[in-house]
């Protein structure tokens, strides 16, 4: 984006900052003279952020993926009012789905500096970057000491007008002028509006998301790619909610429900008579559409009072276990193992599975299967609501709800209309066996959000379920006496409750394998044992993708019996300074890193593994750091 000559500071520039760290990222500092007048100031901090080859630093800015970059600096007792250039759009390296805003080579990072500012000896703070390769990230706090003495001496300063960033600079600054002085009438900076100062120049702690205003001081503009459907006024967001609720309906999620349902209403006209068959119609579309509505003001006041987001609710594995033994249930009646009488999706059932708690309860369970679907039009409705009260919340769900609930609202006024749909035949019962599958497909999307550790034991209820209904179908037969029947139904409830109690309590076991670094821990086992450690952070995507596919729990469990080794996680999320200085003197300064100690007198030389590397590039590393054990040794030919 700068060309390296174009952005090589003067010769009043500091010292890198950090150079002698060899992190891959370095900061350059200098000082500049603004023009006579400039609403910012009279002298301009530049401080260089350069990029070492092949690494890149994430922008400031909404991206897909990355850790924007921050600062806090200070000049005495005022806060400094920060700048960050727009990065430029890259594809993640490590996730080449996803866009992110990136830095790279020589990025000139703004500083305007105040007179009260210029009266302290030193502009001083920190500047945090997270840098990345095609191998790895880290992050680096980069200290900013930028003495002012020779800022008294403006004229003798290098005009800033003349710099190859001055447009950028230009272009940023007046962004934050172009903020209403209506809104912040009392400026913290001279010039400039409070609030981007403000939002410039973050405290310490700041997380990335506040800090966007480093970047665009105050004055983000965000463009949509579909701007029409943006929503900023409760009468749009409830008409789109309203059009979204209506395209649920056709939603992979909810289609299968309400085509089983619809066609459970034609069989109806071959088996009723005329009068008893409206009333039939217009009682079951209306509890249907209650049902629907019931289930998004509930979800409503779930969602505007506490805060959460659409679909949330099913990160809750318990939750999720409970939909997918529901849907499961409803498959096998669907396949004639068993009638299901609280929830009856079958068309031969005729008239009596639509009662008026069945249609309700459906009606919920239809809207419940539509939580995880994002259908078109919700997701800029969504977007502005959830950040509205809990009323406006309210009024925009029950939109979606309507729109949702529409069809079989106009059903249940006018259930003449049914006479337009399809006539009843043989193809119903196809369309129920079909359904059926699509069901029981459903319930894989179910099983996909659950963790690893909890996949075994909602399987465990799936069994037991189909054993459950199994029991009930076999045994609840009429001809059967009372007495049988109510055995059968208890035994399926014993058998299925069961499994499904199961599966909600069950409690995965801890992490094993793994034992978390500390100081004295790895003093108790160095020397004595062979000791692996393991470098990673949660900011550190290559990190998580080895533990997923390489350090997987029987992997790590087989090579610490082979080896009798200590695996030792060391957690850099947090960059404590014991963690940090190990690593350096592992002679490192990005991760993953993994670290073999050997027993014995050799643990004072470790062997080091670095970056990407594959499950035979780790069992051969363990067995150079380690040796073979005999037996392996033995085999060998």
């Amino acid at each position: 984006m700068f060309a390296a000559e174009d952005a090589a500071p003067p010769a009043a520039s500091g010292a890198p900052a950090s150079a002698e760290e060899g992190l891959p990222a370095t900061l350059e500092t200098a000082l500049y003279r603004l023009p006579m007048g400039d609403p910012s100031g009279r002298v301009l901090a530049v401080l260089t952020l350069v990029s070492a080859p092949g690494w890149h630093a994430y922008a400031v800015g909404p991206a897909e993926s990355g850790q924007s970059a921050q600062a806090a600096l200070a000049a005495g007792n005022s806060q400094a009012l920060v700048f960050f250039p727009p990065g430029v759009p890259t594809p993640d390296a490590l996730e080449p789905d996803k866009t992110v805003l990136v830095y790279e080579g020589r990025t000139p990072i703004f500083v305007p500096l105040t007179d009260a500012m210029l009266a302290a000896p030193a502009l001083t703070g920190r500047v945090k970057v997270f840098s990345c390769s095609a191998t790895s990230c880290w992050p680096s706090n980069l200290e900013v000491n930028v003495p002012l003495d020779k800022a008294a001496d403006t004229a003798a300063l290098p005009p800033a007008e003349a710099a190859p960033w001055w447009p950028v600079f230009s272009a940023l600054r007046s962004a934050a002028l172009a903020m209403p002085a209506a809104v912040c009438p009392e400026p913290a900076h001279p010039g400039l509006p409070r609030a981007a100062s403000q939002a410039a120049a973050p405290g310490p702690e700041a997380a990335a998301p506040a800090a966007s205003g480093q970047g665009f001081p105050g004055n983000l503009a965000p463009r949509s790619f579909t701007p029409a459907l943006e929503v900023s006024s409760l009468l749009k967001a409830a008409s789109l909610a309203f059009l979204a609720g209506f395209i649920l309906n056709f939603m992979p999620c909810v289609l299968p429900v309400v085509s089983l349902k619809l066609s459970g209403l034609l069989a109806l006209c071959g088996e009723e008579g005329k009068v008893e068959r409206r009333r039939i119609l217009r009682e079951h579309n209306f509890f249907f559409a209650l049902g629907i509505l019931t289930y998004f003001v509930v979800l409503s006041v779930l969602l505007g009072g506490l805060g959460m987001a659409w679909g949330e609710m099913f990160q809750s594995p318990q939750l999720a276990i409970v939909v997918t033994a529901v849907l499961f249930a409803l498959s096998l009646s669907l396949f004639g193992v068993f009638h299901l009488p609280v929830v009856d999706l079958k068309i031969s059932s005729g008239g009596r599975g639509h009662t008026r708690r069945g249609a309700f309860l459906t009606g919920m369970l239809t809207t419940l299967l539509a939580t995880p679907c994002s259908g078109p039009f919700l997701g800029g409705v969504l977007a502005w609501t959830l950040l509205q009260p809990l009323h406006v919340v309210t009024t925009v769900f029950c939109a979606i709800g309507l729109g949702m609930a529409a069809p079989y609202g106009v059903l249940a006024i006018w259930p003449r209309l049914v006479r337009f749909l399809p006539r009843p035949g043989a193809w119903m019962h196809g369309l129920e066996k079909a359904m059926a599958f699509i069901l029981a497909a459903t319930c894989l999307y179910f099983l996909a959000l659950l963790p690893p550790q909890r996949l075994l034991p909602a399987l465990a209820a799936l069994w037991a379920t189909a054993l459950g209904a199994y029991l009930f179908g076999h045994g609840a037969n009429l001809s059967h006496g009372p007495l049988r029947r109510a055995g059968a139904a208890v035994a399926a409830l014993v058998v299925a409750g069961g499994g499904l109690a199961f599966a909600l309590t069950y409690a995965p076991p801890a992490e094993t394998g793994w034992m978390p670094y500390t100081p004295e821990a790895l003093e108790r086992h160095l020397g004595k044992e062979n000791v692996v450690l393991d470098f990673t952070a949660d900011w550190c995507p290559t990190c998580k993708l080895l533990e997923r596919t390489v350090l997987t729990p029987p992997r790590v469990a087989q090579w610490a019996s082979r080896h009798r080794a200590v695996f030792m996680r060391v957690d850099l999320t947090r960059q404590t300074p014991p963690a940090m200085a190990l690593l350096r003197a592992l002679g490192s300064q990005s991760i993953p890193v993994i670290a073999f100690f050997p027993a014995g007198e050799k643990a004072g030389s470790p062997l080091v593994l670095r970056d990407l590397f594959t499950a035979g590039q780790f069992e051969q590393a363990m067995d150079q750091a380690f040796a073979p054990p005999a037996d392996a040794a033995k085999a060998a030919p």
